[in-house]
């Protein structure tokens, strides 16, 4: 098997990116469709990796969906979802730092922020870049895309959806993500409790930012790390 990844930037800034784990009869197919995913870009880099080792998750997180009347009140819906485990503090100052940008520089993360679920203190080696999750994807990804489009998903909810359940099985406790695309409002938090949660509107349309926090125990860091850069993971079925 192999890991396949897809990252486009336009103006130095990300603008897609893109996971595949397949056979290497599939490689030259899923090539191709990675190169025409990104509409407009300036620098497009593919990545393909031989996997020695697969692990597999048996079923992917349940689905639910909220809507909320503005991206205020979703706001607090995630610090009421996820305070049963999460003091409101910590939580509404990790919301506060997703909403500014989460890089020292101002600007949004590449990656996750890592953040201690005890404290509040972020805990990523590299707050320009964060911990990005990758070597995930779908056993039977095109089956698994067709019932979720069944459902009125997107192919995003389906990339969405194997992150946060990898992230689950590395050890990540709660997770908070809203992305930077000034068009899509749509977030979700996901714990191995609440499942996967999307939440409507996280933000205002015309928001350029958004971001991803990691709730994870300091003691766990370096593991989770390793897991989530390393481990190569096929989920089975919804």
């Amino acid at each position: 098997m192999l890991s396949l990844r897809m990252r486009a930037s336009l103006g130095g800034r990300h603008v897609s990116g893109a996971e595949r784990i397949v056979r290497r009869e599939e490689l030259d197919s899923s090539v191709l469709e990675l190169l025409h995913r990104p509409k407009l870009y300036d620098s497009l880099t593919i990545t393909v990796e031989s996997l020695k080792e697969i692990h597999y998750i048996e079923k992917a997180m349940e689905i639910t969906n909220l809507e909320l009347p503005n991206y205020e009140r979703a706001r607090e819906e995630v610090v009421e979802l996820l305070s049963y485990k999460i003091d409101r503090p910590i939580l509404r100052k990790t919301i506060s730092t997703i909403a500014k940008g989460a890089a020292p520089s101002g600007g949004n993360m590449r990656g996750a922020m890592l953040v201690d679920i005890d404290t509040g203190q972020r805990l990523e080696p590299d707050r320009e870049r964060g911990v990005r999750t990758v070597r995930v994807d779908w056993e039977k990804r095109k089956e698994v895309m067709e019932a979720l489009l069944r459902e009125g998903y997107t192919e995003r909810t389906l990339d969405a959806l194997a992150l946060a359940t990898k992230n689950a099985h590395c050890g990540v406790l709660a997770e908070l993500c809203w992305s930077d695309d000034e068009d899509y409002l749509t977030g979700y938090v996901a714990s191995p409790e609440l499942g996967y949660v999307r939440i409507y509107p996280l933000k205002k349309l015309g928001d350029p930012f958004g971001g991803r926090a990691y709730f994870i125990r300091r003691g766990d860091l370096q593991r989770v790390i390793e897991c989530l850069r390393e481990r190569a993971f096929l989920i089975k079925s919804l």
